[in-house]
């Protein structure tokens, strides 16, 4: 594909609206990969830490439309070395989200020194493993085990491009939908790709929150108080998403 292909494509990506009511027996198969940290850090942009207490598995019932039936939904982050009641909290989202059925995956983090040769100080550096390739491999696996119709891929990071295009150059009959978190643009490298694209709004994060307490595999998982969320109102209906038909 010539990068004038790719721009025109780019442009072609359709941005279809969510509506409609179809029976069960023709409802396609859909699957969610959520890029954990990509969605994180545009969740901590926007500023309320309540945001960052979202139900991925309701979450992705407003990214898909009506007419897909959600079969997976796949996380994938990584445990990052910090002060502790940072990661009680990341451990407390992790166990919730498996809580609520979604397949979560966790990459490492290696820590290394690097420095300034002019003035000899130094740092320590923590960079993140495995989570682009646990997703990669996880989509390319359920698309191999023919699981979903329409893989819906969560993140802006162009990373995930190599990805997109194995997908749709191995199995072309399965459909990608491209969906950027809130206030963030599709990545263009992964719009060469896509059948479809998709944005999150704060709208739909904040009618996906988790519970204060989720019960877990090992008792009840409290909510942390960071994340206490303000009186939200309750809307009714189905949110208006961009989104593959």
């Amino acid at each position: 594909m010539s990068e004038r292909q790719a721009r025109q494509r780019s442009r072609e990506v359709p941005v279809v609206r969510t509506d409609g009511f179809h029976l069960p027996i023709f409802r396609r198969r859909a699957a969610v990969y959520v890029d954990g940290f990509n969605l994180f850090h545009a969740i901590d942009e926007l500023g309320p830490d309540y945001l960052k207490w979202v139900d991925l598995m309701a979450l992705s019932r407003f990214i898909a439309p009506r007419s897909q039936a959600i079969r997976r939904v796949t996380w994938v982050t990584a445990f990052r070395p910090q002060a502790k009641h940072k990661v009680e909290r990341h451990q407390a989202y992790f166990d919730a989200l498996k809580a609520r059925g979604v397949v979560c995956l966790s990459g490492h983090f290696v820590v290394y020194s690097d420095g300034c040769n002019a003035c000899g100080h130094s740092w320590a550096v923590h960079e993140e493993k495995q989570s682009d390739v646990n997703l990669a491999l996880a989509m390319l696996d359920d698309a191999h085990e023919n699981r979903f119709d329409v893989a819906y891929l969560v993140t802006t990071d162009g990373d995930h491009a190599a990805t997109a295009r194995f997908l749709k150059e191995r199995f072309p009959h399965k459909r990608l939908v491209v969906v950027a978190p809130p206030e963030r643009n599709p990545n263009r490298n992964l719009l060469k790709w896509a059948d479809a694209q998709a944005t999150i709004t704060v709208d739909q994060i904040e009618r996906a929150l988790l519970p204060a307490v989720i019960n877990g595999e090992d008792g009840p998982i409290m909510r942390p108080a960071i994340y206490e969320p303000p009186h939200l109102p309750r809307v009714r209906g189905h949110l208006t998403l961009v989104s593959s038909s």
